[in-house]
Order: C-alpha cells, then sequence, then structure tokens
C-alpha cells in the first residue's frame, strides 16, 4: 500500500471514532510503526490530526470549548442521535419504580425523555428542552426547575434554580458533560453555572450516572466539575479508545 493510500484510510477511521491508535493502524493497514509514525506527522503538519500519546485524534477535538464557542443545543440534537438514544436506553434500566430521577441538560439527557416516558417515576430537571421531547401522553411525573432562562441551552438556571435543588434527594442523577479528558481523569461543562449545578446535584443523589457519546472523549472545556472516577457508572458509545476506565459502559450498536 503506498503512502497516500494509507493516509487516506487513517483519516477515514479517525473521522468515524475519534481517534486512532498507532498499534491499531499497524495491524490493519499492515504497516510497520515508523511508516505510521511518519504518516501522523504529515497529517498533523497539514493540520488533519493531532497527534496524542499512542495514536492521534482528530484536531478540533482539542480546541476548549467555552459558553460562546460550544453549540446551542438546537444544534446538536442531530449529532450522534442514535448513538444517544441507546445510551439513555441502555442508562434507563437502571432506574426503579418509584424513584426521584434527576436529568440534565444535553441532547443524551434528554433521551431520558424516550426511556422514561411510560416509567412510574418521577423527573426533576432545569432543562426546558427535555420537556419538549416527552410525549403528551407520558406517565411520568416531571418537575421542571425555575430560574432565569438560558436560550442557548434551551433550559433554566441561576441562584433560584440552585435554590429549589434543596429540596430534592435523588435517586439517581444522570449528567451530561461537555468534555472528557481521560488523561487527567477530567469530566467537564463549557459554562461555570451549569458547572456548579451539576456539582451541587451530584452532592444530593444516593447514585451519579454520566451520559457520554465517545465523541466527548479527547476534549477540553473551561470547567471542570468531576472525576471520572465520581461516577459509579459512564455510558458511552462504541469507541476505538483503549484508555477507558472500569466504570465505563459500552453501549453497542445493535
Amino acid at each position: 500500500m503506498i503512502e497516500k493510500e494509507r493516509q487516506v484510510l487513517i483519516m477515514e477511521k479517525i473521522r468515524r471514532s475519534g481517534f486512532v491508535s498507532v498499534r491499531e493502524l499497524m495491524k490493519e493497514l499492515n504497516a510497520s510503526r515508523s511508516s505510521i509514525m511518519r504518516d501522523l506527522a504529515r497529517l498533523e503538519e497539514s493540520g488533519l490530526l493531532k497527534r496524542e500519546h499512542g495514536g492521534a485524534s482528530l484536531p478540533e477535538l482539542n480546541a476548549l470549548l467555552s459558553k460562546k464557542t460550544e453549540p446551542a443545543v438546537f444544534e446538536k440534537e442531530s449529532l450522534h442521535a442514535e448513538e444517544k438514544r441507546r445510551i439513555a436506553m441502555a442508562a434507563s434500566s437502571l432506574v426503579r419504580d418509584g424513584s426521584l430521577v434527576f436529568a440534565d441538560t444535553g441532547t443524551t439527557a434528554a433521551c431520558l425523555a424516550e426511556a422514561l416516558k411510560d416509567r412510574d417515576v418521577s423527573i426533576v430537571t432545569p432543562s426546558v428542552y427535555f420537556i419538549r421531547r416527552l410525549e403528551r401522553d407520558a406517565k411520568c411525573t416531571v418537575y421542571l426547575l425555575g430560574g432565569q432562562y438560558d436560550c442557548k441551552y434551551d433550559m433554566n438556571a441561576g441562584e433560584y434554580a440552585m435554590e429549589m435543588l434543596d429540596c430534592y434527594r435523588f435517586d439517581t442523577a444522570f449528567l451530561s458533560a461537555s468534555a472528557i479528558d481521560l488523561s487527567g481523569g477530567d469530566v467537564m461543562a463549557a459554562d461555570f453555572s451549569l458547572a456548579a449545578m451539576k456539582q451541587a446535584v451530584m452532592k444530593r443523589s444516593r447514585k451519579n450516572i454520566l451520559l457520554a457519546d465517545a465523541s466527548k472523549f479527547g476534549c477540553l472545556a473551561a470547567c471542570t466539575f468531576a472525576k471520572v472516577s465520581d461516577f459509579e457508572k459512564i455510558y458511552t458509545s462504541e469507541t476505538k479508545r483503549s484508555d477507558l476506565s472500569g466504570n465505563m459502559i459500552i453501549v453497542k450498536e445493535k
């Protein structure tokens, strides 16, 4: 296989999974380590990828996400939509009838509106977007936190929302994240007020579950609100990464 062919295949693989390891490329492309390293170096020089320890990722995954740079919730609803739905469906199996659940902001947590709609559970959420996803004949009970409306995230936030959280003790909290840095174990949010709310919820929940599709790995965001080890389970989509922690559950396509 010539150099250009290898590089095309490398970019196809990295666009599908977000990260590729050198070992994986050596095996699948039947190439030496020196050839793969040379290909990665040239692709990085062209700005097509970013080399990391043991492999490479897409360069945009390394950009720092802030409230200004993170896409609005309505812009993300079609991204990895089926993966997010599978993650929410799998995670919903943890919920027992009669329990009180927190559903976070974001498009993955909003998929719980479908997963829990016919369950005998009570759901607390700051997300107006979650309410929009809920069917009219849903049997679950939903409490919407009040506060200042944030149109970008389609949610209520601020001091009043934080005060309302003091009323609740959750059996299970389903949290979302803007970015996950597995090398340092940081779970991050792009907005400081969102990060503060997530931290408050985690202190008031018996079980904290993170819902994050594989595109969140390798990203960086403005504020760390938890560590990977703080979650009982982390539900994510299929990924070729080899540095996943023991509490991660890969939800595979059926």
